[in-house]
């Protein structure tokens, strides 16, 4: 639990089946409503100032009658615990990353499909593009996304350098077993995987067990795992997605008025993490090339190789690991940008 906990704060900080319905959620306390917010990130973090803001507003804009408790630092356990809380009414909301939010909508992970989306441009027109859609699935359900964020852009870093997956074959790629998705892409391509903790990846790089990962630069940087892995590919893998989960019916006792200000601003302060996140990991990547490394910039043609590499895989992969409608829609927005007719 400690290990799980670790590596989602790590995505979030550094870089993030049928359910039952209760008659009422939300905790009552003197006519108003008292809302559990869990988190995976510690308090003293961008999400966590990000969440205490949220807090401060919901019970301003309310004069008081909802009271948000955030419930910083995974002391409600990973994500599958998170929400099996929420639906238990233990708590009324949480974050999610990626991963959580694909076990409400399974469409969600189709975002995070690697080598499809390559920067904050295309990230940013595929979100305009699919947020309504994932949205919309969501209203079916018991729950209700309060906000979108992007939790940071995966990347390779290894010891010997990488620019096309033939190098990366010669490498022992560290993973986790809770990227289950992710890991069925990467044996596909015929990568060598090692499964194993972030905590522990650097005493595995020791005794040569693993020679590259695939990370966030803000948490390589945390982890120092730059002082044996030299070498980062600029090729981004993949975004991942933050998000604010609530149960719908704690969300639909709250004044529709109310409702309305409140989303507005917390999407408000989801952008203003965005931003902040995005400078967090230049900053990660600018101590970290003072300090030796190096970013390898994949030309066109090696790009191409990573892109034409998935595009194999993918028969495989659409309708059991990623929607086929979502990835065609992304596919023909990323497609329409680059060619300029965006």
């Amino acid at each position: 639990m400690k290990h799980n906990r670790l590596r989602i704060a790590a995505l979030f900080l550094l870089c993030l089946g049928p359910v039952t319905l209760f008659a009422q959620r939300g905790r009552s306390q003197g006519g108003g409503i008292e809302i559990k917010l869990a988190s995976p990130v510690p308090e003293n973090s961008l999400w966590g100032t990000s969440l205490n803001r949220i807090a401060a507003e919901w019970t301003r804009i309310s004069g008081g009658q909802v009271r948000v408790r955030v419930l910083h630092g995974g002391t409600e356990g990973g994500e599958a615990k998170m929400r099996s809380s929420l639906d238990a009414n233990q708590i009324q909301a949480a974050v999610f990353t990626t991963f959580g939010l694909s076990a409400i909508n399974p469409a969600i992970i189709t975002v995070s499909c690697p080598f499809l989306i390559r920067d904050d441009a295309e990230l940013d027109l595929v979100m305009r593009e699919v947020q309504g859609d994932f949205e919309a699935a969501i209203s079916g359900t018991d729950y209700v996304i309060i906000a979108w964020s992007r939790a940071g852009w995966v990347n390779i870093f290894s010891r010997d350098p990488v620019f096309v997956p033939d190098d990366l074959r010669r490498q022992r790629l560290a993973t986790n077993a809770d990227a289950s998705d992710l890991n069925t892409v990467f044996k596909t391509m015929g990568f060598q995987l090692v499964e194993t903790d972030i905590v522990d990846v650097a005493p595995k790089m020791a005794s040569g067990a693993i020679t590259a990962v695939y990370q966030s630069p803000s948490a390589v940087a945390a982890y120092r795992l730059y002082t044996s892995l030299r070498n980062m590919a600029s090729i981004n893998i993949a975004p991942f997605l933050g998000g604010i989960v609530m149960n719908r019916v704690t969300w639909e006792r709250i004044n529709p008025q109310q409702r309305e200000e409140m989303l507005r601003v917390t999407r408000r302060i989801a952008a203003d993490l965005d931003a902040s996140m995005q400078r967090t990991d230049t900053d990660a990547l600018r101590v970290m090339s003072r300090s030796g490394l190096v970013i390898n910039r994949l030309n066109a043609a090696q790009e191409q190789i990573w892109a034409d590499e998935v595009g194999r895989a993918m028969p495989s992969l659409l309708g059991s690991i990623f929607d086929r409608d979502i990835y065609q829609k992304i596919d023909a927005i990323v497609r329409r940008y680059r060619s300029g007719q965006h």
